[in-house]
């Protein structure tokens, strides 16, 4: 008689598709980074020294085998902090599968950080290279190693990720929860076409004191940021069926025309253009 095994299944919890960046650098005790924000995800890694990091609404130090994870589309900036030169390692990468995590911000222990290193040194191996941090594609026959790669960071990923690490503390400074409180208006105002004094007066601050705190902690103008608030926004309305005009509408822009403008400075493409690539490669998850 035959014998039957039905066999478990074991489901993937993790998978990586693609990566965009694969760097590390260390930097003079002076540096900052402008704010940005994408629709990929990106680990940021400090090998050592210490830096501060804007991720959203938070405000927090990382320092030696700490890192963040930031999710598509969050606004994120890194500057030196304590007097130190970071070393810093970043892998920036797409995914079809990505757990749901609560908390992004975690400590490594020395073998894995060690671990990373390692990965980033044989990347040149595996990649062409571009701009010295940009992967633009695979170098011939190395279709194998790419995918160990990708097999090596998604193991790395999830280790870190389904530890229970004490929660990395955010700032605590006047100037970091005044912060806190401007991104919490502005995200619970996306609908509504707000000025500069508008949002001063929401938050019960000056317009010079919500100016100072978004230069501090963003790096960028308050309606620039507010303006990518709502492209996020609107890039999720858009993916829920709504159309282009519809999404225009419930964000407060009364010119369809002007929001396909700032879609595309934020995104890189036009709504329509946008909508397409995500019909044609389906609504993926984690990207």
């Amino acid at each position: 008689m035959k014998k039957t095994i039905p066999g478990c299944v074991v489901e993937k919890c993790i998978r990586i598709t693609s990566l965009f960046t694969v760097f590390e650098n260390t930097y003079e005790e002076d540096y900052y980074f402008v704010g940005e924000s994408h629709n990929f995800w990106e680990l940021v890694c400090v090998i050592d020294g210490t830096i501060g990091v804007t991720a959203g609404k938070d405000v927090f130090p990382l320092e030696k085998g700490q890192a963040v994870l930031h999710k598509p589309m969050e606004f994120h900036r890194i500057w030196a902090e304590k007097g130190t030169r970071p070393h810093i390692a970043i892998i920036s990468f797409a995914g079809d599968i990505i757990p749901d995590m609560k908390e992004r911000r975690f400590t490594l222990q020395e073998a894995e950080v060690q671990k990373l290193c390692e990965m980033i040194r044989k990347r040149d191996r595996i990649f062409q290279v571009d701009q010295g941090y940009i992967i633009s594609k695979l170098l011939p026959g190395q279709e194998v190693q790419a995918h160990l790669f990708l097999a090596e960071f998604e193991n790395l990923l999830l280790l870190v990720l389904s530890r229970k690490d004490p929660v990395i503390q955010t700032y605590t400074s006047v100037s970091a929860r005044n912060y806190r409180r401007i991104v919490k208006v502005l995200e619970a105002c996306l609908e509504e076409r707000l000025t500069l004094p508008e949002i001063a007066k929401l938050c019960h601050m000056s317009e010079a004191t919500v100016k100072k705190t978004f230069s501090r902690y963003a790096g960028i103008g308050l309606m620039t940021y507010f303006n990518q608030l709502k492209v996020r926004r609107a890039a999720a309305l858009l993916e829920e069926g709504y159309s282009v005009g519809q999404t225009a509408a419930m964000l407060g822009y009364g010119d369809q025309n002007y929001f396909s403008t700032v879609f595309k400075r934020v995104i890189g493409e036009s709504p329509m253009k946008y909508i397409a690539g995500r019909n044609e490669t389906g609504n993926t998850e984690g990207i």
